[in-house]
This record gives C-alpha cells, sequence and structure tokens, in this order.
C-alpha cells in the first residue's frame, strides 16, 4: 500500500507540515516544533539593509530622472532656436496638398 500522508518542512516558518494526499487536507504536523527559526534581532537587521538598498535605488532612479528631464529641456530649447532661424519657411498645410 502506498503512502498517503507526506510530511515536509514549511518553506516560510520551517514547521512541519502533513499532507494527507487521499483527503487532500493539509496540517501542521508539530507546530511547537519551528526548526531554524530566526530572531528578532536578525530579521531587523536584514529590514534595515533592505531598506538601505531600496533607498540607494530610489535615489538613482530620482537623479536619471532628473538628468534625463535636464536633457530633454536642452533639446526642447536647441529646436526652438532652430525653428526662429528658419522663419523664412512656412509649415505646408496637409490639405493644400491636394
Amino acid at each position: 500500500m502506498k503512502e498517503t500522508v507526506f510530511t515536509f518542512p514549511c518553506p516560510c516558518c520551517n514547521r512541519l507540515i502533513e499532507i494527507d494526499t487521499r483527503s487532500g487536507r493539509a496540517r501542521a504536523a508539530r507546530p511547537e516544533e519551528a526548526k531554524g527559526g530566526r530572531d528578532l534581532d536578525h530579521l531587523l537587521q536584514q529590514q534595515k539593509k533592505e531598506s538601505q538598498r531600496l533607498d540607494d535605488l530610489f535615489s538613482g532612479a530620482k537623479e536619471s530622472e532628473a538628468q534625463k528631464a535636464d536633457r530633454l529641456a536642452a533639446q526642447l530649447q536647441r529646436a526652438k532656436e532652430e525653428a526662429k532661424k528658419d522663419k523664412d519657411d512656412k509649415p505646408r498645410n496637409i490639405f493644400d496638398l491636394d
């Protein structure tokens, strides 16, 4: 007879979980037994590192967008200056082409 109950550790909390394949039910086999659980200080330290990493990414993206805005403003200014030089040429109306 094949085994219908499988036990494995939960990837999140490392508690043992039993799955019954016949009924499709899952339950914590021994919830008081958490193998390799992390302490609160370690979790807070990881959170601070992640927060610092995200702050660095955000400030980098902010600087990049500011530089992009400056480049676009410079291109617009150059285009306006070139348009002032070519005042003699009137833009053609597309409806007059017929």
